[in-house]
């Protein structure tokens, strides 16, 4: 288990096959290759992500701004393509939307970690 960004190059030369993604949905980079759901393994999925997080007593028009300026970054056809090129899925949220996406993380993977006995030691 891996993250496309880490594993494409190795796939690509021939050190590694790759025999099943993690994703709702086939990868364009790596089409032939069937989900985890479509070799029976349902429930599960799983994928890296990026994003900012500020603090809380941030204002918002600072937050608005990093946001409209991440965006725009991220979009723009230089960047976007290099990191499709790697493999990587391209999305952007507003911050109400990432925080409702980092919350639903947040607990998703806390179950994980509980429902496995998961202790720091």
């Amino acid at each position: 288990m891996n993250g496309m960004l880490a594993t494409l190059p190795q796939v690509q030369a021939g050190k590694l096959k790759v025999i099943g993604v993690s994703k709702a949905t086939r990868m364009p980079l790596l089409a032939n290759v069937p989900t985890l759901a479509e070799q029976g393994i349902n429930g599960f999925e799983s994928g890296t992500w990026q994003g900012l997080l500020v603090p809380k007593a941030t204002p918002e028009a600072i937050v608005a701004l990093l946001n409209a300026e991440l965006t725009r970054i991220i979009r723009s056809p230089e960047v976007r393509e290099r990191l499709v090129s790697q493999g990587a899925e391209v999305y952007t949220m507003s911050p109400a939307e990432f925080s409702t996406f980092f919350e639903h993380e947040r607990k998703k993977w806390a179950a994980v970690v509980a429902q496995g006995g998961v202790k720091v030691e």
